[in-house]
């Protein structure tokens, strides 16, 4: 704490204001949830059946963050990934661990698997 005068001299007492918590970078937001959700409907007609957002758990592994899993019809195995980074997003092929590339935006790595897909 630190105490500064005011203008007619009178001291004051000036609190610090503690930073508001902030989520990790790599949660998943709520306008990129709605992003996955619009883009899993526009993509369904091309095969994608769901799309499934993991977030960290308490005893989660810290390195790993949020993730996105992206099903198509008829298979029981996520057929794309997403992972939200704070460098961007990462699509891989879970199936073989493949990474397809990193991305800016969302809605740029969504874009490739579309064109994948």
């Amino acid at each position: 704490m630190m105490h500064n005068r005011t203008r007619t001299g009178e001291k004051g007492l000036v609190l610090p204001f503690a930073p508001r918590p902030r989520l990790p970078p790599s949660r998943v937001s709520m306008s990129e949830r709605i992003l996955m959700l619009r883009w899993a409907d526009e993509a369904r007609p091309l095969g994608v059946s769901a799309v499934r957002i993991h977030e960290p758990e308490p005893g989660d592994d810290p390195e790993v963050g949020s993730f996105v899993l992206v099903y198509q019809k008829a298979d029981l195995w996520a057929a794309w990934g997403v992972a939200m980074g704070a460098n961007g997003y990462e699509v891989w092929r879970p199936g073989s661990g493949v990474t397809v590339g990193r991305f800016e935006t969302l809605r740029e790595a969504l874009h490739a698997i579309r064109l994948v897909a």
